[in-house]
């Protein structure tokens, strides 16, 4: 017999920024000049790769990209590296999506957990062992809702377990974290390129062990200077792929 296992493939991307200055702003600046284009840098860094594991979507067309729904993305956005959290309910298998009609409640919040099971498989990410392996991630005026549910309410005033940078509530033990990188949609999901047309929330649950961020070279840091042009330049790169996975073997079969 054959032993299964979790194995996934995952393919890096490269991604890269260029910071340029010139002499006199390193020389006039009264602030240390290079230390803040780090750390600006690193806090970007660190919003796109979230932002691309929650929101990677490959369709580069005039329609249908869960992120830009009726425009034709820049072949530059960070989010065409790879298929991500989003894509699967909306594209890959929409059995695992919910289009609630309505306000977001703590059952609708529960019921998720039931379209994370197959049951030809014995797959049962919706009920772990482990609590913090489910995580549910909103927009930031859904996690405003979900806190003034009263179900939420009932348990901040029993539970004296400290809540997560960002956690809004937990749902039967699993967190609820509020982020920018989830944003609001139209009513299929997708985002518009008109803002107006974005007016529903939404929220991703998903467990931790379906999915195998990889990383093929770390973030490297390289700097030097431009003496022809009086200028200095930091370029940073990394190699970032996402392996989702499937009991079927196919996108179609992500639970």
């Amino acid at each position: 017999s054959k032993t299964g296992s979790n194995r996934v493939q995952v393919d890096a991307k490269k991604f890269v920024i260029h910071q340029m200055w010139s002499g006199e702003m390193g020389e006039d600046s009264i602030i240390n000049y290079v230390p803040f284009l780090r750390r600006q840098a690193l806090l970007g860094i660190a919003h796109y790769s979230d932002s691309l594991v929650v929101n990677g979507d490959t369709t580069n067309a005039a329609t249908g990209n869960i992120n830009l729904d009726d425009a034709d993305p820049a072949d530059t956005k960070h989010y065409l590296a790879f298929d991500g959290l989003r894509h699967a309910g909306l594209v890959d298998n929409t059995g695992n999506s919910k289009d609630l009609a309505g306000a977001i409640t703590w059952a609708a919040m529960v019921d998720q957990y039931g379209r994370m099971y197959d049951s030809t498989y014995f797959h049962d990410w919706g009920h772990p062992n482990n609590i913090s392996d489910v995580v549910h991630l909103t927009d930031i005026l859904t996690a405003d809702k979900v806190g003034q549910l009263d179900e939420v309410v009932t348990w901040r005033q029993y539970q004296g377990r400290p809540l997560l940078p960002g956690q809004v509530a937990e749902v039967l033990g699993h967190a609820v974290i509020a982020t920018p990188v989830v944003g609001r949609t139209e009513a299929d999901g997708k985002i518009s390129t008109t803002a107006g047309n974005n007016t529903k929330g939404q929220m991703v649950a998903f467990n931790r062990n379906g999915i195998v961020p990889g990383w093929r070279r770390r973030v490297q840091v390289e700097v030097e200077r431009l003496p022809a042009t009086d200028q200095f330049r930091i370029v940073y790169s990394m190699r970032l792929g996402l392996g989702r996975f499937s009991p079927t073997g196919a996108a179609s079969g992500i639970e």
